[in-house]
């Protein structure tokens, strides 16, 4: 057994004695960590009790929130078919849980008699489960909030003479939730954030205009560092911790906990070396939402009229193969944290795929697109054009050259692609060449040349004629997303693997010139007001819509309704 030792974020979100926690944290604060501890604390102050463990999937659950969490309880002296089994009956000299429990096929039973409850919301009552001690819903920005409220919650019941109100000896948390997150980006998903309310209803905090400001001055620690300025390191330093203490947190009157951490909350452990290496690896965009888990949110006058509930979908991971992968490796969570194009239900092993680069000299990004037969946010059969991955590297984020560690990343994933055809969507600007290299290859044919190297057959297209109007890109996009017209595609956005995607689509503003529309690009330039890499990823998937869709943009379909 390893000695456990927590940090600040972490003491904040334990030791509050909170009935119920929401805790929205970024990369490098040890969020696993939390989920392991309230298993290890129900375990040991409500034995025989029932936690619901909530997911999309179980795919979702079985390779994203249970293998970290696992691993922590390893490190506590669980050991699996001796502590607990996963997936099956337990052995006969288990206790019993105190609900009776008639299938194990979506159970962790624990030899104390407690058991997890993995629920699932990929169908309709599937979630629906008996009644439950406990909630937990890792990845909380994922869940259909409407459904979870009208079947997962109420089972949150029962058992209350033993732990509860009507106890001699009541446990403060019974019945109590924990939601454990990172920072959503979509507006479905800032439902999360409501949690934080009661800051301005009890004390009049307004939690993430100040949480805004303290990551931006944290933002300018890190020139400092670089500069080994250390006076001014310091004054910066001290001022972000004045800026802390205005939103330290505290319960609310209700019991609930809602606590916000990045990883300068955690900086005694990973250090500023580990912060400083991932700002240096990731584009400015990644950095400031996975590490400095900073608050975006939709611009004014968006140039994409992306409706969520009809464009974006969560729900695609392939269960059955995830299922009988866990069965076959004996629910290993190692092994199923390891993905690959096998896990993904919305890619079809046996259809080319599209691939759109945009290449810049700070990032370089690959758009994975492949049109599809089943509409996922809908739920029904229905002809799509679906985005269903991204890629992106950075000069110094490998040993290799950009080009080729972009192209590796994408082969590895789908290296179990049966049609190992890709459509690729030539960029005009990657056709440019090395003006200063003799017989230099574009950037195209550096990774045509890869792909190629690495086994996959590429078919070339490209728009014709040069680079075409923001103006006319805007009226395809507001065509397409407005749906109304079926000669226009359906398209699809797979919200937990085009994360970015969607952030730079929502983050790029319309501006009006001379009487034509045209995309905000000053983002790509800024360091302060929006990330630098803002447009990129926008730019990949237009040129892939364009190249296939540009020629529906006839006279009769250039109208876009005014906007509002």
């Amino acid at each position: 057994m390893e000695p456990v030792n927590l940090n600040r974020p972490q003491y904040n979100s334990l030791l509050h004695g909170a009935k119920s926690r929401v805790d929205v944290w970024s990369r490098g604060t040890g969020k696993s960590y939390l989920v392991g501890w309230d298993i290890h604390t129900v375990n040991r102050k409500m034995p025989g009790a029932l936690i619901s463990v909530t997911g999309q999937t179980y795919g979702q659950l079985l390779t994203r929130t249970l293998p970290s969490t696992f691993k922590f309880l390893e490190n506590l002296g669980y050991l699996k078919d001796k502590n607990y089994v996963v997936g099956r009956r337990p052995p006969l000299s288990f206790h019993s849980p105190l609900e009776k429990i008639m299938k194990f096929d979506n159970v962790i039973s624990f030899s104390n008699g407690n058991a997890i409850l993995m629920l699932s919301q990929d169908r309709i009552g599937s979630a629906r489960g008996p009644n439950v001690d406990y909630e937990i819903l890792d990845e909380a920005l994922t869940i259909d909030k409407e459904r979870y409220d009208q079947e997962t919650s109420p089972t949150n019941r029962g058992n209350e003479t033993l732990w509860g109100t009507r106890s001699p000896d009541p446990i403060p948390f019974h019945h109590g939730y924990h939601y454990v997150s990172s920072m959503p980006y979509t507006q479905t998903q800032k439902w999360l954030l409501s949690f934080a309310n009661y800051y301005q209803e009890e004390t009049g905090v307004q939690l993430f205009s100040i949480w805004n400001r303290l990551v931006k001055l944290q933002m300018e620690l890190i020139p400092a560092y670089y500069a080994k300025d250390s006076k001014l390191y310091r004054e910066i330093w001290n001022e972000t911790i004045r800026l802390r203490k205005q939103i330290l947190p505290f319960v609310s009157k209700t019991g609930l906990l809602f606590t916000l951490a990045n990883a300068f909350d955690n900086i005694d452990n990973v250090g500023m070396s580990y912060i400083v290496r991932e700002y240096e690896k990731q584009n400015l965009l990644t950095f400031l939402i996975e590490i400095m888990n900073l608050m975006l949110d939709t611009v004014e006058d968006c140039y994409y009229h992306i409706n969520e509930a009809k464009h974006v979908y969560f729900n695609a991971t392939n269960d059955s193969f995830i299922r009988d992968l866990a069965e076959n490796t004996n629910f290993n969570f190692q092994k199923l944290a390891t993905h690959d194009s096998r896990f993904d239900a919305d890619c079809n092993p046996n259809a080319p795929l599209e691939l759109s680069p945009d290449w810049g000299s700070n990032i370089s990004l690959l758009s994975v697109g492949q049109e599809g037969s089943f509409d996922f946010v809908i739920k029904q059969p229905a002809s799509t054009d679906n985005f269903i991955n991204e890629f992106f590297v950075k000069p110094d984020q490998s040993n290799d050259v950009m080009i080729n560690s972009l192209v590796d990343q994408f082969t590895d994933y789908y290296k179990h692609h049966i049609d190992k055809t890709i459509i690729y969507f030539r960029d005009r600007y990657g056709d440019s060449k090395n003006p200063n290299v003799n017989k230099s290859s574009s950037y195209n044919e550096q990774a045509i040349a890869r792909l190629e190297r690495n086994h996959w057959t590429v078919i070339q297209e490209v728009h014709k004629g040069m680079e075409p109007p923001q103006h006319d890109k805007y009226l395809l996009w507001g065509n397409i997303l407005r749906g109304s017209d079926p000669s226009f595609p359906a398209v699809r956005f797979n919200g937990s693997k085009c994360k970015y995607t969607l952030i730079s689509m929502n983050n790029t503003q319309v501006i009006q010139k001379e009487g034509k529309f045209t995309k905000n690009k000053a983002s790509e330039r800024s360091k302060t007001i929006l990330p630098e890499e803002a447009t990129h990823f926008s730019d990949a998937v237009d040129k892939l819509i364009w190249t296939k869709y540009g020629h529906l943009l006839s006279a009769s379909h250039s109208f876009v309704p005014a906007r509002t």
